[in-house]
């Protein structure tokens, strides 16, 4: 019997409570035992590969690690260019200042802020605190002591790594600002979708025996799945939901640069076709389904436009070799993400619908997991309302009713 190839998990080691490397080089955190208990239950050897933020995706694209297990941030650009797993935890992007600022500007006027370099809090920082002065760090680890020195005014960091600093009654801190909402989940290599789902499964498996709940107790200070105050079934699925129109912005970009329509009504109605067979495969009601996956296709065009509105379009560029590229990543990338996201969509809905959730929440919840233009509590509704006419799965020939 063949032995498994060595499972080469990508982390940065300099991000607690998720990643920390000890001076004598060894590895832990939750991603990191995540890792580990992940191996030793599919019988595979852990290699841990240290990486450094700026170099992640690079590294991941180039298939030097298989999956990155580090604290990495749910973003559309990422799902566009690998799979992600489910989300493991759920954490909010700060600015952290000392406890004596009384006046902190929304926009980070006449602050000089740290952050780690190449991270998603780097494109925080940067975007909800335009007018602040951003001074990169290569460590994490070096903020807490920037701070507490006044060396700068505030630093960029997360509600669960900032838990992790070490207290000081000599300069006691507080969060000015709360930047986003964000969520955690591991990266797997572009193409490795086995892999991506064999993590899904077991995260699945590790979460009802309690296992993931007792590691998050351990390290990340809290019993609690990531669940947006949401049952699991609901949550899972207003989290696929929510990362197909965290794509959206992509597909805009990329059908502007290269000259395309945001609606295309042949390609709709296909999409509609394959979708009722898609679903009616996997046992859905197939009006509903298909109701559902159409209020998707709406609202996603509203979400394009919105961005399109925002960036203003322009003409589109004539430099054959950007076209050509921009079309490359909507049929290479884009569309097969999205296309990978409706079918965990229809698969999660074939097993939890109906959602026990009601639309309220569910539109709260969506609102949340979804910060994108044109995504406002009304287009919120408008997917939760769908979602719940979906009734449960219907029994196909040759099954048992349960």
């Amino acid at each position: 019997m063949p032995v498994a190839a060595p499972l080469r998990v990508g982390t940065s080691g300099d991000y607690p409570p998720f990643s920390v490397r000890a001076s004598d080089g060894t590895f832990d955190g939750f991603d990191v035992a995540v890792a580990r208990a992940y191996g030793r239950d599919r019988g595979r050897e852990v290699v841990l590969v240290p990486f450094a933020w700026p170099d992640l995706e690079r590294r991941l694209t180039a298939h030097e690690l298989d999956v990155a297990m580090s604290g990495v941030t749910v973003r559309g650009d990422r799902l566009a260019r690998a799979p992600m797993t489910s989300t493991v935890a759920r954490t909010s992007a700060i600015l952290l200042v000392a406890a004596s600022r009384a006046d902190v500007p929304a926009d980070g006027r006449g602050l000089t802020v740290a952050v780690n370099r190449g991270g998603h809090l780097e494109r925080v920082a940067r975007a909800h605190l335009p007018r602040a002065s951003i001074r990169l760090v290569d460590d994490n680890r070096s903020l807490p002591e920037l701070l507490s020195s006044g060396r700068v005014d505030g630093v960029v960091t997360d509600t669960l790594e900032a838990a992790t600093f070490a207290p000081s009654t000599a300069s006691p801190t507080r969060v000015a600002l709360m930047l986003s909402r964000d969520r955690k989940a591991y990266w797997v290599a572009p193409g490795n979708e086995a892999l991506a789902d064999d993590l899904d499964t077991w995260l699945a498996a590790r979460s009802a025996d309690g296992m993931l709940d007792a590691l998050r107790a351990q390290f990340l200070a809290t019993s609690a799945a990531p669940t947006a105050e949401l049952p699991p079934a609901s949550s899972r699925v207003v989290d696929l939901v929510a990362r197909r129109l965290l794509l959206m912005p992509e597909v805009a970009a990329a059908k502007a640069v290269a000259g395309l329509p945001i609606e295309v009504p042949a390609r709709e109605a296909e999409v509609l076709d394959r979708a009722r067979a898609a679903g009616q495969q996997a046992g859905l009601a197939a009006e509903p389904y298909v109701a559902f996956v159409r209020e998707q296709m709406d609202v996603a065009k509203i979400v394009q436009r919105a961005v399109l509105a925002r960036r203003g379009t322009g003409t589109p560029p004539a430099d054959p070799a950007a076209v050509a590229a921009a079309r490359a990543r909507l049929d290479g990338d884009l569309r097969p993400a999205i296309d990978r996201l409706d079918g965990q969509i229809r698969d999660a809905l074939a097993l939890n619908a109906p959602l026990r959730s009601g639309p309220g929440e569910l539109t709260a919840a969506l609102v949340v997991d979804a910060p994108v233009p044109g995504f406002d509590p009304a287009q919120a509704r408008r997917l939760a309302d769908a979602l719940s006419a979906i009734p449960a799965r219907l029994v196909k020939r040759g099954e048992e009713i349960p």
